[in-house]
């Protein structure tokens, strides 16, 4: 297959956990030979038509963009989507619908690569396979976001269709690892390292974990999720791939490893009247390995200690 070199390149996001480290890396692989344009909400609301489309024309002629990877979108973890499902219909389709125009529009000699969640599938406890994105319904309670994720592949097919543009998909398990959000409302890894971590640092005598501890997610560490990402970007002949570990962890045994890595010496106390969405989801990885010959390089274990040891250090707990 033909790489796509990365030489002008740009990401939406690029404030946030995932993105921040996107252009961290992209800058560690390729030093002086990449220039990497990291956009945020600072710069331009991608939500915003005019201002996308401004900041976009301003931009074009002194900066020759050969890739887009595209991770903006508004999501809170939690209960927050259950609450606020209009709020995020409105914003992730306004910046989807914002930046494939503005591709097509100013750049479109660039090939797109959008980052897509693992929410949309529907719900059940096999790995899902890319076959799965079509004719089948996502989880009830992230209806909104999974579907404006769903329509992003719809948006990249029509433009490839109608413009001859290039692009491509990758659709993540949950991420986790240094520099993520440690807050109690973030998603269930960084809380619990949080939870963890303040604990054994404070001498607390429990750590409260969300449902009955079978739930079981997979988790994908952040540097094997950029690596994924840049790979299928210079190389993905697919739509769409599956990145991942292709394994789910009971979130007991997640709890447990946290623990041990923290030092933490009291009790687990399980919260069974908590929110906690589907029993189980993970990721059939298995074209992405066929495709790619890409596989994650971080154990689940190494992944923890690394999180436990960046939120020690960095975060004021």
């Amino acid at each position: 297959m033909a790489e796509r070199p990365m030489r002008n390149v740009i990401v939406t996001g690029a404030s946030g956990f995932i993105g921040r480290r996107v252009v961290e890396i992209l800058n560690e692989r390729f030093g002086p030979d990449v220039n990497v344009y990291g956009l945020s909400s600072r710069d331009v609301d991608l939500s915003n038509r005019t201002a996308v489309f401004d900041w976009a024309d301003r931009i074009q002629w002194t900066f020759d963009c050969d890739h887009i990877i595209h991770l903006a979108a508004l999501y809170r973890a939690g209960n927050w989507p259950v609450t606020h499902p209009a709020t995020q219909f409105f914003v992730n389709m306004s910046i989807n619908v914002n930046v494939l125009e503005a591709w097509k529009r100013f750049f479109p000699a660039a090939r797109m690569t959008s980052i897509l969640s693992y929410c949309m599938y529907p719900s059940h406890p096999e790995p899902h396979p890319e076959s799965e994105l079509y004719g089948t319904e996502p989880e009830d309670y992230l209806f909104a976001y999974a579907l404006t994720k769903k329509a992003m592949l719809i948006g990249q097919r029509a433009y490839r269709q109608e413009h001859e543009l290039s692009s491509t998909s990758v659709i993540l398990p949950t991420v986790y690892g240094p520099g993520d959000s440690f807050a109690e409302d973030s998603h269930v890894m960084g809380a619990l390292v949080g939870k963890f971590v303040r604990a054994a640092d404070r001498g607390a005598e429990t750590v409260e974990v969300w449902g009955d501890g079978n739930q079981e997610r997979e988790f994908l560490y952040v540097d094997d999720a950029v690596d994924g990402i840049i790979e299928a970007a210079m190389r993905s002949e697919e739509d769409v791939l599956n990145i991942g570990t292709g394994e789910a962890h009971r979130i007991g045994d997640i709890a447990s490893w946290i623990s041990e890595a923290a030092g933490f010496q009291g009790q687990v106390v399980n919260n069974t009247n908590r929110f906690v969405g589907v029993s189980k989801r993970m990721l059939d990885t298995s074209r992405a390995k066929e495709a790619l010959g890409w596989k994650a390089k971080t154990s689940i274990r190494e992944g923890i200690e690394a999180s436990v040891a960046w939120c020690r250090q960095h975060e004021l707990v």
